[in-house]
């Protein structure tokens, strides 16, 4: 690496770290586009300090080939994502492997500082095609955890979903958000490697960053009480990411869900959106892909994901 130039990210770094990475997701067979607001989101509220917690690698020309962020877990959380590739075009010089080792060191040193009696896991994924990358990670150590769906819909939905009897779909309001903060908090307690957040945090990447669409955000309630919601995000110009779908444990099972999606992907339509793409859990126990396939979604990509302890 002694021809290239290693420095930290910096703010007017976000275009390009998001460039990079659709780039890297692209060349695995990923659909989803990130937006210059996402990387910002993701360095306000998970790089605690991106002087030591990022590492961008550039030409001469100060082009950027490679990209590398520590992103930390919550207080209490286990999850350390270790974000960030090479670019397609400059694979095999040994950039990703020397990137992957330093992230994987700073992870350890972070977690002597902030939870050395705690256990802490590192984690990444890619592509299920991208075994270039695939090789790297088991070469490193880490072995596979799990198996996640890149799906997609045109909107509106192909089928509206009937009414819920004894539910109401609203948009959201800025009012509402503590109570769904306590709805997602509590719909997704049991799922799979779910960490769960203070509310500042929660709404820092949620429904108060950047990327958020609260005119297309939509709640369910019943008895004017949040059980449900579905919280998008903009993508691409014509296209938005579904970020968030959940419904409370009681509600389970009565079609609130595709409710919600239907009039979501509706009201996108309408605003000029022609698709919605969302990431699920392709062993969730809600059954949420079954859920996303009736209301129009399909899946477009499969993604693995990778871990292996912190020391």
């Amino acid at each position: 690496m002694n021809d290239f130039h290693a420095r930290a990210y910096r703010p007017e770094d976000a275009a390009a770290v998001a460039d990079l990475l659709n780039a890297i997701s692209r060349a695995s067979g990923g659909q989803l586009e990130l937006p210059a607001a996402a990387i910002e989101n993701v360095v306000r509220t998970e790089v605690k300090d991106p002087a030591r917690d990022t590492r961008l690698i550039t030409d001469a020309e100060g082009r950027l080939l490679a990209a590398a962020l520590v992103r930390l877990p919550p207080e209490d959380g286990f999850r350390v994502s270790l974000e960030g590739g090479v670019h397609p075009d400059r694979r095999g010089l040994g950039i990703g492997r020397e990137l992957l080792a330093w992230q994987l060191d700073r992870a350890a040193e972070r977690h002597t500082e902030a939870a050395p009696e705690g256990e802490w896991l590192a984690e990444v994924d890619t592509g299920v095609p991208d075994t270039a990358a695939i090789r790297l990670y088991e070469r490193l150590g880490f072995t596979v955890e799990r198996f996640f769906l890149e799906m997609a819909a045109p909107t509106p939905s192909p089928s509206a979903a009937p009414p819920v009897e004894d539910l109401q779909i609203v948009r959201y309001t800025p009012d509402r958000e503590r109570e769904l903060h306590a709805a997602h908090t509590a719909a997704f307690r049991s799922a799979w490697s779910h960490q769960e957040r203070m509310f500042d945090s929660w709404a820092a990447m949620t429904v108060r960053s950047k990327t958020f669409l609260p005119e297309l955000a939509r709640l369910a309630l019943a008895d004017d009480k949040v059980v449900g919601y579905v919280l998008p995000y903009a993508d691409a110009p014509q296209a938005l990411y579904i970020g968030q779908v959940g419904t409370t444990m009681s509600w389970r099972r009565h079609g609130v869900a595709g409710a919600l999606l239907a009039d979501v992907l509706g009201a996108a339509g309408r605003s000029g959106y022609t698709t919605a793409a969302l990431e699920t859990d392709a062993d969730s126990t809600t059954g949420a892909s079954s859920v996303y396939e009736k209301a129009g979604f399909v899946i477009k990509h499969r993604i693995v994901v990778y871990r292996k302890p912190v020391r």
